[in-house]
């Protein structure tokens, strides 16, 4: 086995030893381009193709993180899936952001994100994803009732968890309440909305609220919202699927924001 790098002390892992492991060449390569989240071990199909194999070894030098070049099949005895692309490393737990700090880091015109109990991974992922496209300078997340970063998450954000700030609140009520009393306006995204999201003009500081895919914004963090806005639909469905609905809503963000102002 050939191994580069250092060893590291002990580190809590990102769940148990099956689920620590995030896997796919795209996001282990994001996670180690980063350098936010630490990595304890990177591992290496030796039947990648020497320019995949040299990337890998020469960032994982860069973090010091010890490399180790195995056959595929050891990869996927490691993560017991054979889509790990060559790329696999063994995770500690996510580097949330705090809450005080991503708060008073917002540079105004901020636009920041908070999800209320997103619980799908597969959606909390491609939610973060957007969010990082569309230029949001954080999301904010509930410690109950939501989906935390998971190995899952990671993969579907394709390593988007590690370029927006992640922080989590005990009371998304008192969020919201700090984020208003710091001029921050507050829109909320439902279907059950009067207004047209296309008439809110996104040109001072604000937070877009996300609820869960089933209840919608809880009924506390709803009064607390200086608005909600809905997206206009023509067919006959009810509602967007909860990721899809943040995009559409980012979207018209970054579309106003490059718009030329009169």
């Amino acid at each position: 086995m050939e191994r580069h790098g250092r060893g590291k002390g002990k580190r809590r892992l990102l769940g148990s030893h099956q689920k620590c492991w995030l896997w796919g060449r795209n996001v282990v390569i994001e996670t180690l381009s980063a350098g936010r989240w630490e990595i304890l071990d990177l591992f290496l199909a030796e039947s990648l193709e020497k320019e995949q194999l040299d990337e890998g070894l020469r960032l994982a030098h860069a973090q010091g993180v010890p490399a180790h070049v195995e056959p595929a099949e050891l990869l996927r005895g490691l993560c017991h899936t054979s889509e790990h692309q060559g790329f696999l490393a063994r995770m500690t737990e996510f580097p949330y952001a705090d809450e005080r700090q991503v708060l008073d880091s917002l540079v105004d015109p901020s636009f920041s994100v908070i999800l209320d109990g997103i619980q799908d991974p597969y959606n909390f992922g491609a939610i973060i994803r957007s969010a990082e496209v569309f230029g949001a300078q954080a999301l904010i997340i509930p410690t109950a009732g939501q989906v935390g970063v998971t190995s899952m998450v990671a993969r579907s954000s394709v390593g988007a968890v590690n370029r927006v700030p992640i922080a989590r609140s005990q009371s998304l009520d008192r969020t919201v309440d700090d984020l208003r009393r710091r001029g921050v306006a507050v829109v909320a995204a439902s279907e059950k909305a009067t207004h047209l999201l296309p008439e809110y003009a996104f040109d001072r500081s604000f937070s877009i609220v996300v609820g869960n895919e089933g209840k919608g914004i809880s009924r506390g963090l709803l009064e607390r919202c200086d608005c909600t806005l809905r997206i206009p639909q023509k067919g006959t469905i009810g509602s967007l699927n909860a990721a899809v609905a943040a995009g559409i809503f980012f979207y018209e963000v970054s579309r106003q924001r490059q718009l030329p102002r009169p």
